[in-house]
């Protein structure tokens, strides 16, 4: 089954070290071989894209960027596309206007416990959070708010071999729910 007239958006959301790029990409190849079109959009590199000075990492700009995503995600979503979105973005604020704005609205969160994203740590933020040179970092010297109830939860505990496991079950469910 593809949705090729009808967009959606897949929301995967986790803490640094979860895997959500990695999960993303996998999922937007699995689409891709559906033939459903589809557009990843990495929190990462939205940063980079939007390239706005203003934009930190405290609560109320990671709060103005999750919005900006949603409704990047949103735009994509009414041309026909699935957006995949890989972004931290943890805020009850955020998913009730995802499920109330988007539509398709799948979300997924990877929820992977703190020694694992330590040990993954693909940016080294961890580690340069334990030697002081990185602060304002969500799960650690910010709180977050977990979802509370999304369409999928995934304690992806078990590094890359598990992601095509993970990614097949994301669009096979996304394609279930579509109407």
């Amino acid at each position: 089954m593809s949705r090729p007239d009808r967009g959606g958006v897949i929301w995967i959301t986790g803490l640094s070290g979860a895997g959500k790029t990695t999960l993303a990409r996998q999922v937007q190849a699995m689409l891709r071989d559906r033939q459903t079109p589809s557009l990843l959009l990495d929190g990462d590199r939205l940063r980079e894209v939007f390239a706005d000075p203003t934009y930190g990492y405290d609560r109320g700009s990671r709060l103005r960027g999750a919005h900006r995503y949603a409704r990047l995600a949103a735009m994509v979503a009414e041309q026909g596309l699935v957006a995949v979105v890989a972004t931290i973005s943890l805020f009850h604020e955020i998913h009730d206007w995802n499920r109330a704005n988007l539509p398709g609205y799948f979300e997924v969160f990877l929820d992977v416990p703190e020694p694992v994203r330590r040990l993954r740590d693909p940016k080294g933020l961890y580690r340069s959070h334990a030697l002081g040179t990185t602060s304002a970092m969500d799960g650690l010297d910010q709180a977050v708010e977990s979802p509370i109830s999304p369409h999928l939860r995934i304690e992806n505990t078990d590094g890359p071999e598990a992601i095509p496991s993970h990614a097949a079950r994301i669009v096979s469910m996304f394609l279930e729910a579509s109407p």
